[in-house]
């Protein structure tokens, strides 16, 4: 049994895993000590007296062993805790026969021990089921196609994994063959398992599903990401917050005060009574414990789904912050260029502009020809070469070019399709301005949050150049038919988020270093008024310098990135919050909080749970404090008895604890 006011996550541990024997002692010490304070001390339908008063005691010393035991190490090791005073305040009483307040004092100890025991155990859940996970046994496959199991330390990188249906996953590796599904919610949060295939990367302690997979090992057992997250959690567990700190020393400056009120209530008022009263009054485990508690569940849920904080300075830092700074490419853009807009120039479609670029980019490996697939693909253009086929396919400068039929179709930049065209004299950028029906769009309306239609092109005077940072052209027989223009397209959940947290007060900013046109384009989409573009990553690093000592006392500012490009700014801010790139070594390393999954709502989340974690923290604060502060009043002018003051300090530390116990369920936010 823990002391109910000494926390300890090693401890705590212990009590997760305590045998059901043990609990099962527990509950029968206390009813013992219950039913002897009932019906020998309260009712006293025990006699003799004196058979009575020795019955009392034995259940005294034997029930409250846990009480000496923790009273006797604190001591030990130069602590003033909370079962020192109740100690003292159960040998007090025996040594001037106060049997009733004795065993009373006794009950209502162990049972605020049994219930903290409850309320950690409960806490320690989420925790506990990272334990569960992780694996202990790996199937290898040896060189000459025979298997066999052994210890996970023993896997080595390059091993081969087997891992059937049903098995967790024992490491961070590459699927080389089979096919299944994969629960990685104990790694991302993800709700959803995910499908997997040959070529994709999977992680220690997610659980395959449906079937066998041979996985190529990439790290040893000590170093995977999931391993990475134990070790994390179990730092953040061990680490206090400062507001944990200042509530571990103000409930020992309570019990001190207790303690030497008591004397000087004896030395003044000569009354016993109100001597005991004091010392027993006295509850400050709704701090010592209640503290711990709260930020142990705030830790719990942080790591179900899928966040990973590196202690309770986080948490608390988190809580104030009222400066959040995103980086853009690939925190609130997912960082991979799609196709934004098609344009046409004459007769010719739109759909057949993509069409064309699409016949001879069909089979061309380059991120923006795989953007052209994937955009003809969405449209439902169906590339068949049954009756003609591309030939002459070759790169020309920089650009693409192809014979489909007795068509001669280019694709390329700017340099490239001015050569194609030269012929004509005419300029490009001549050509991408005018009015806006001398062009045909692909896209050119969208639905807004309301539902409304909205139209993208809505000038008279159009410049197709404000369309993107990227553009490529397409010719038909050296003649330009229209161009095709990419954009690192927004998050879906980018607008929502930071609409959240500016409803939460908090100062929103993006930097990137992208050029100003996009940086505006998508700082307007997002929601988000300031600024900064055309940053190298030392600009970011003084600009988020720059920020901190600006900021509101009192306030923190949050850096949200990649973590890896941003690492020097996520460390320059007073949280850092990598986000979305599962398994970096550098995004573990340097952010404070790391977010193994790409869910931008993640951050409002955990602002919001981390200001009612320290709210919480608060309200146990100064209602210890009311409640204390009271009961010492009362119990120093003689209006209340032991029996009363034990009532109040039970019922009181409970209450705190129990506060910070509902922070362990996960409402959906």
């Amino acid at each position: 049994m823990s002391g109910a006011c000494e926390y300890d996550p090693k401890k705590a541990h212990e009590l997760a895993q305590e045998p059901e024997e043990n609990r099962k002692i527990e509950i029968l010490r206390l009813a013992g000590v219950g039913v002897v304070a009932l019906l020998v001390a309260w009712l006293q339908l025990l006699q003799p007296d004196w058979l009575a008063k020795t019955i009392i005691g034995i259940t005294v010393g034997v029930g409250g062993y846990p009480l000496f035991k923790e009273s006797t190490y604190a001591l030990k090791k130069g602590r003033v805790n909370m079962e020192l005073s109740m100690v003292i305040a159960i040998v007090a009483s025996l040594l001037l026969l106060q049997f009733l307040p004795a065993i009373v004092v006794t009950f209502f100890a162990l049972l605020s021990e049994f219930v903290e025991g409850l309320i950690v155990k409960k806490g320690r859940k989420n925790i506990e089921s990272l334990y569960k996970l992780a694996p202990r046994m790996a199937i290898i496959k040896d060189k000459s196609e025979h298997t066999f199991s052994t210890e996970i330390e023993n896997v080595n990188i390059g091993d081969i994994i087997i891992a059937r249906e049903g098995d967790i996953i024992p490491v961070d590796g590459v699927i080389i063959a089979g096919l299944s599904t994969v629960d990685q919610s104990s790694i991302t949060g993800e709700s959803i398992p995910i499908d997997k295939k040959k070529g994709d990367r999977v992680f220690a302690g997610t659980l395959n599903l449906t079937g066998q997979l041979e996985i190529l090992s990439e790290k040893k057992s000590s170093e995977t990401t999931f391993a990475k997250i134990i070790h994390l959690v179990e730092e953040a567990e061990a680490s206090k917050a400062p507001i944990q700190k200042l509530t571990d020393k103000m409930a020992t400056r309570l019990i001190q005060f207790a303690i030497g009120l008591s004397a000087i209530t004896y030395l003044v008022t000569q009354n016993i009574v109100s001597t005991l009263s004091v010392i027993v009054v006295a509850g400050a485990c709704g701090l010592a414990v209640g503290t711990p508690i709260a930020l142990l569940a705030t830790t719990g849920k942080f790591s179900k789904r899928g966040i990973v904080t590196k202690g309770g300075l986080q948490i608390e830092s988190l809580s104030h912050a009222g400066t959040i700074v995103f980086d853009k490419t690939g925190t609130l853009t997912h960082g991979k260029l799609v196709v934004s807009q098609v344009v046409s120039i004459g007769d010719i479609s739109p759909r057949k502009v993509l069409e064309y670029a699409t016949i001879v980019e069909k089979n061309v490996n380059h991120p923006l020809a795989v953007a052209i697939s994937e955009k003809a693909l969405e449209e439902g253009i169906l590339i068949s070469f049954s009756g003609s086929r591309v030939s002459d396919v070759g790169v020309v400068g920089r650009g693409v070019v192809g014979t489909y039929g007795d068509a001669r179709i280019g694709v390329g930049n700017l340099e490239f399709v001015q050569k194609e065209i030269e012929a004509s004299g005419e300029s490009i950028q001549d050509m991408l301005r005018g009015k806006s029906n001398s062009f045909q769009f692909l896209i050119n309306e969208y639905k807004d949050n309301a539902g409304r239609t909205v139209q993208i092109v809505r000038k008279t005077d159009v410049d197709l150049f404000e369309f993107a940072l990227t553009t490529i052209f397409v010719t038909l027989n050296k003649t330009l038919v229209g161009a095709i223009f990419f954009e690192d397209s927004l998050r879906l959940d980018a607008k929502k988020a930071v609409a959240e947290l500016k409803a939460m007060g908090i100062k929103v900013i993006m930097l990137t270093g992208d050029n100003e046109k996009i940086a505006k384009r998508i700082s307007e989409e997002v929601g988000i008024e300031e600024y900064g573009a055309e940053l190298l990553p030392d600009d970011k690093v003084t600009r988020i310098e720059e920020i901190v000592k600006k900021s509101t006392k009192g306030k923190t500012v949050v850096m949200v990135g990649d973590g890896i490009n941003d690492a020097p700014a996520l460390a320059k801010a007073d949280v850092g919050i990598a986000m979305g790139k599962t398994g970096t070594d550098v995004a573990v390393e340097t952010a404070d909080v790391v977010l193994m999954s790409e869910d931008l709502m993640k951050i409002p989340y955990i602002i919001k749970k981390s200001r009612g974690s320290i709210f919480v923290v608060k309200q146990n604060f100064f209602g210890t404090l009311s409640v204390d502060g009271i009961g010492f009043v009362l119990a120093f002018t003689g209006h209340i008895n032991p029996l009363l003051a034990a009532l109040i300090h039970v019922s009181s530390e409970l209450v705190f604890m129990v506060n910070s116990a509902r922070l362990i369920f996960d409402k959906k936010f």
